[in-house]
């Protein structure tokens, strides 16, 4: 029964990501690469972690497999915010913080969170780590959202997408936390991890596909 509604989830999870990177390919990703490259890496990632668990799923290198994956996908959250921020940038009233005082910021709170976490077992440290690292993202998401809101012109794409990546982390926060908590917290928090992700996915849909073509009333 779990691993009928693991593959399940990553089933749906898979399809969303299809349908987003297939809204890109028709000229997003021209405009929003790190949004294209974060979800080409999901959709690898998501391929790979399927492929290990059915043929291997008692390795011992699958957890440093699994979150090195994380690791990896939780730096391309930070630059698709950080290059949504530039964008509402040049759109807003509103003076930020240099990119380059962005990427430090967040370059020194992974460090910080390494170094209180590092006694930890593995997969309760790096549970930790992302979790701090996605409240990170998800204040720099508010950042991005008082630069939207001020702009002369709001981007309402923009806004879409910064919205279905607020849910995602802030689902993902909820869920890591709730299973930091409690062992019998641990499905609940990763059913919400995975629900937020699959929202965040569809709300990303909905802002790239193109946008229907009106049809012409013959005269």
């Amino acid at each position: 029964m779990k691993d009928a509604l693991q593959y399940s989830a990553d089933a749906i999870g898979l399809c969303l990501n299809l349908l987003v990177i297939t809204a890109l390919t028709r000229g997003g990703y021209r405009q929003y690469p790190f949004v294209f490259t974060y979800t080409l890496t999901l959709l690898v990632s998501t391929v790979l972690e399927m492929g290990v668990r059915v043929f291997a799923p008692a390795h011992k290198g699958y957890y440093s497999f699994y979150w090195a994956n994380e690791l990896i996908l939780d730096i391309l959250v930070f630059c698709v915010v950080i290059a949504f921020i530039d964008e509402a940038g040049r759109q807003s009233k509103l003076k930020i913080l240099e990119r380059r005082w962005l990427v430090l910021g967040a370059a020194t709170i992974f460090a910080a969170s390494v170094a209180v976490h590092h006694n930890e077992k593995l997969n309760q440290q790096m549970t930790l780590i992302s979790r701090d690292l996605n409240i990170c993202a998800v204040i720099l998401d508010l950042m991005l959202w008082s630069l939207l809101v001020t702009a002369r012109r709001p981007n309402r794409r923009l806004l879409l997408l910064s919205g279905g990546l607020g849910l995602q982390l802030t689902g993902a926060i909820m869920g890591e936390q709730l299973r930091h908590f409690s062992h019998t917290l641990l499905v609940p928090g990763t059913l919400l991890e995975i629900l937020s992700g699959f929202l965040g996915l569809y709300i990303w849909w909905r802002a790239l596909r193109p946008a229907p073509v009106p049809k012409t009333v013959p005269v």
